[in-house]
């Protein structure tokens, strides 16, 4: 009996949760869900991080009540999703409609506002602070990669946030790359990373970035390298 009452309770609470995430959610034919990914351990110095806040805060301006948003956060190589619910607000709507439809309340609505940009804000802390932690830029490739298989990304809005910087380098500093480009070389199959169709927002665009990962593809060479970055400047 106690078993069953306690079944009983966990799916109550599954649904309640189930229920809230979808709270002022508007029809999926009017709103295009936006899926964040984040890979905090990419951000080794402060231009980078400016480069990711710029973006991030440009991207949640344009949040508008009812919009779905989910928050993905990646370390080393296993995501989890942080945020997985619609913006809170009601929909507009005058007096005496108000006073009829009484489903959502405005006062509420406001409450958990400031609850999700409270944990919208402590998810960007939380992955600025990641920033310097050591990692594989090709298993964070992977991450990306795995989580994306099999799901459809026609029908939403993604953004990838990830300096495209491998530990431990200087940005500027083309020899502080030598290291990584070895390790890398000698411990994974480049040709068989793939990516999904993303588009990387705000990456690191030095000169020497840029050359390493054009240096994996080996020269053209079939066991190198066979992806293109798609990238995006949002400031």
């Amino acid at each position: 009996m106690f078993r069953f009452i306690l079944i009983i309770l966990v799916l109550n609470i599954v649904n309640f949760k189930v229920l809230a995430s979808e709270k002022y959610c508007l029809k999926e034919a009017t709103s295009t869900p936006v899926v964040i990914n984040i890979f905090g351990e990419s951000y080794q110095n402060k231009d980078d991080k400016r480069a990711l806040l710029n973006g991030l805060n440009k991207i949640s301006k344009s949040f508008n009540a009812g919009n779905k948003i989910r928050i993905v956060t990646h370390k080393k190589n296993n995501a989890q999703i942080q945020i997985d619910q619609c913006v809170p607000g009601c929909p507009k709507k005058g007096f005496i409609d108000k006073l009829v439809d009484t489903d959502c309340s405005d006062q509420v609505a406001k409450k958990d506002m400031v609850i999700f940009k409270n944990k919208y804000s402590r998810i960007i802390q939380s992955e600025l602070a990641k920033g310097g932690d050591e990692y594989s830029v090709i298993d964070h490739l992977s991450s990306l990669d795995n989580y994306y298989r099999g799901r459809n990304l026609s029908n939403q809005t993604t953004y990838i946030f990830h300096s495209l910087l491998p530990y431990d380098v200087d940005p500027n500093d083309k020899k502080s790359f030598d290291k990584n480009f070895v390790k890398i070389t000698q411990n994974y199959d480049l040709s068989e990373i793939s990516l999904p169709d993303v588009t990387f927002i705000n990456p690191n665009r030095s000169k020497s970035t840029l050359q390493f990962w054009n240096d994996l593809k080996l020269n053209e060479n079939e066991t190198g390298l066979q992806i293109n970055f798609q990238t995006e400047v949002i400031d």
